[in-house]
């Protein structure tokens, strides 16, 4: 569809129009360079919104536009219920934070229960809350990103882009509640898999305060409780032949709440990266129950072989409870028992282990001594100098890392309390800027067939 000469001049007219209404060369020589560059902007921004409208008001009057309107409300019937289309008047907002208005067929008749636009349009063009793509991703980023919904507005202020702090805070959870609908895969790349790598998968618990009203309370003046919820992360990443995190490629990341909820939403992403066809799976984690009792179940469900499996106890929170024993050391020799007991830890001999506690802890059953009960169930986990010599890492920094940079920094602050519900999804969204894959994201969720 060609653009007529008549759009093409108004746009040319606005271009010199942009061109010659300032002294753009004087304002160079005169060494505000400040100014030229925050002027040429702010014109060159006007001038994106200028075209937007030709184009999107051009657009909205065909008979191609009006016919792929009707098709997608003959599905909506079907399926929401949006009936008697007529003409009427709708906005959008840009990627300037400018809103245009322009003609869209609008559905007359819907259910009670019925949530969203009537507009098609903006259905079409998958903007339901009236935010175009690029507008609900910078706000969105910039929102997961900044320490506060606040100073996101700031910030995109600062760029020239109009925002204010309800509408930001809206369109980040719109657009979050988009992604989250094709969650284990909207952040994967096309054929991405996991094929023939030496997969490092690692999990580990954050903490947030969420805002709990009671039954039938709610605003801002009503009591409400503010209970800690422990978002439960993991990552999936690869490791190269060196043993370290391979750069190369992006690592995945995301978190839920409940304990088999977090494995089944990982044991998704798996599935869907050919996880049965990789070279080897190394599970990291800390001594918690509720990841042992699930990890290695979950592989052998999708289909890896028991031989390629390899669970790893975070050698850090290994010398942690190791350091705990050292309190309990009553005999001469402690300090030199102690140095053999972090060799035997990092050789993996348990036995070993429980025979230097018994000489540096005098009267010692090591059946109910609870400290040492904590290494004889990570038995199986603790052979780090196998895993040096292997070139596999030993300890879970990077889900560690994770925590910080996901959670705490942004959704563990003080005085911050997140209702349940938009928690994890604005998590989802952080997790998915941090590693690198926002613009895959982005892709996969616009780019893909309505």
């Amino acid at each position: 569809m060609q653009i007529p000469l008549s759009t093409v001049n108004i746009v040319k007219t606005k271009v010199d129009e942009l061109l010659t209404d300032q002294d753009w060369l004087g304002k160079i020589l005169s060494g505000n360079f400040y100014e030229f560059e925050q002027l040429l902007h702010k014109s060159i921004l006007s001038l994106y919104d200028k075209i937007c409208e030709e184009l999107i008001s051009l657009v909205s009057k065909t008979c191609e536009f009006i016919n792929v309107q009707k098709e997608l409300a003959k599905e909506l019937a079907k399926e929401l219920g949006l009936k008697r289309l007529t003409n009427r008047i709708c906005t959008i907002q840009l990627r300037t934070g400018t809103k245009i208005a322009y003609e869209s067929l609008y559905a007359k008749q819907a259910p009670d229960e019925y949530v969203g636009t009537r507009h098609l349009s903006l259905r079409w063009w998958k903007s339901e809350a009236g935010g175009s793509p690029m507008y609900k991703s910078l706000s969105c980023l910039f929102s997961v990103l900044c320490p506060s919904f606040g100073v996101a507005k700031s910030l995109l202020n600062y760029q020239g882009i109009g925002a204010n702090f309800d509408r930001i805070r809206s369109l980040s959870l719109a657009l979050a509640e988009q992604v989250m609908q094709d969650r284990a895969s909207i952040q994967l790349a096309p054929n991405e898999t996991l094929a023939d790598k030496r997969v490092v998968i690692a999990i580990d618990g954050g903490r947030s305060r969420t805002r709990v009203y009671e039954e039938g309370q709610a605003g801002r003046d009503q009591k409400y409780d503010t209970p800690w919820r422990e978002p439960k992360l993991f990552v999936i990443t690869t490791a190269n032949e060196k043993g370290e995190v391979n750069k190369e490629e992006l690592p995945i990341y995301d978190a839920s709440f409940g304990d088999d909820e977090t494995f089944e939403l990982l044991a998704q992403y798996l599935e869907r990266l050919e996880i049965h066809r990789a070279k080897s799976v190394q599970f990291l984690g800390d001594g918690a129950p509720w990841i042992w009792n699930r990890a290695r179940p979950m592989l052998l469900r999708l289909g890896v072989a028991a031989e390629k499996i390899i669970e790893t106890l975070d050698y850090y929170h290994a010398m942690e409870h190791l350091h705990e024993l050292k309190v309990y050391f009553d005999c001469e020799e402690s300090d030199s028992v102690f140095t053999h007991l972090k060799v035997a830890l990092w050789k993996g001999d348990i036995q070993q282990m429980g025979q230097l506690i018994k000489k540096g802890i005098s009267k010692v059953t090591l059946d109910e001594f609870n400290p040492f009960k904590y290494f004889w169930k990570q038995r199986n986990r603790i052979d780090y100098q196998r895993l040096k010599d292997e070139n596999l890492p030993c300890g879970s920094g990077i889900v560690e890392s994770g925590i910080r940079r996901i959670i705490n920094l942004r959704f563990k602050s003080p005085s911050s309390f997140w209702y349940p519900e938009n928690l994890e999804k604005l998590i989802f969204m952080r997790a998915i800027a941090l590693s690198g894959r926002w613009n895959i994201m982005m892709n996969n969720l616009f780019h893909s067939p309505n």
